[in-house]
């Protein structure tokens, strides 16, 4: 038996991926997050099932509960682990992760606030002389591109800021050439699976969710060993890493650990979800 964890107050789109796992396997049972109460017994976290179904022998873990993932990975092999999940949803986390290693967009990350607050002149002046204007501003949480914004100038980047309220952000230079176009690349164990280019003629965000269509794509040597470093890098299982292409070379994005493939598998044919159940055999 193999459970899968879903976020009982997140998106259609991954209820759709968890409904694609229980088609194709009768041995899992999707479970809400909200099935389970965290107790502390002997010195150690424990998720308590609330339902009382079956014990699984593993767990896929398409939620983002850190803690949750941390109680059950003490009783369960828990897949992504609950570390790659955490820095994979934490865009400055990842930004800490791989900076350096693999090339990333130039990015800043916002000082710590305790509240909505300003940002004060001296960083928005450096802010504004690294980046100019357009300026990408992001929620270091988010997803389906949802928190993420375009500063034309500096009243518009002060208000996505104080916007942001108590949550840590940050900002990136725009790459103008890459407006609306990226690629989602699927990489599931230690395999580059494929890739899909996004285009969304109508953002510079190029999400499915945001009105972007995809297709199948191929893939540089290049761009195939920037996405597998990256997905080594943070110990992931299966993942979802969006690169760009820029006038210097190909650079990433973000990666995703719970990641939506859908739309992956419609335009390749590719079947993700059973590559993800080999993958945990």
């Amino acid at each position: 038996m193999i459970h899968i964890i879903y976020h009982g107050y997140f998106s259609f789109t991954i209820h759709k991926v968890v409904a694609d796992f229980t088609k194709k396997c009768d041995g899992i049972l999707a479970k809400a997050h909200t099935d389970y109460a965290l107790v502390q017994e002997g010195g150690k976290l424990r998720a308590v099932d609330l339902k009382g179904d079956p014990t699984p022998s593993k767990i896929i873990f398409y939620d983002k509960d850190i803690r949750l993932a941390r109680a059950l990975a003490e009783e369960f092999p828990v897949y992504n682990s609950p570390k790659s999940i955490e820095t994979a949803d934490d865009k400055l986390l990842t930004w800490e992760a791989l900076e350096g290693r693999v090339p990333m967009i130039d990015t800043l990350p916002g000082p710590f606030h305790y509240k909505s607050s300003t940002p004060k002149e001296d960083f928005l002046r450096y802010a504004e002389e690294r980046f100019g204007y357009p300026m990408v501003a992001k929620a270091a949480k988010g997803s389906f591109g949802e928190q993420v914004f375009l500063a034309e100038n500096r009243e518009e980047l002060v208000a996505l800021v104080e916007n942001f309220g108590s949550a840590d952000y940050l900002l990136q230079r725009y790459i103008e050439e890459a407006r609306g176009v990226d690629k989602r690349v699927i990489v599931v164990g230690d395999e580059v699976v494929g890739a899909i280019e996004r285009r969304n003629p109508t953002d510079f965000r190029a999400n499915i969710d945001l009105g972007g269509s995809a297709r199948p794509a191929s893939l540089t040597e290049e761009e195939a060993a920037i996405a597998l470093e990256a997905h080594r890098l943070l110990g992931l299982t299966f993942s979802g890493i969006d690169l760009i292409r820029s006038n210097e070379g190909p650079l990433l994005v973000e990666v995703n650990s719970n990641m939506s493939y859908l739309g992956f598998q419609e335009a390749t044919g590719i079947d993700i979800t059973e590559k993800i159940l080999r993958a945990i055999e």
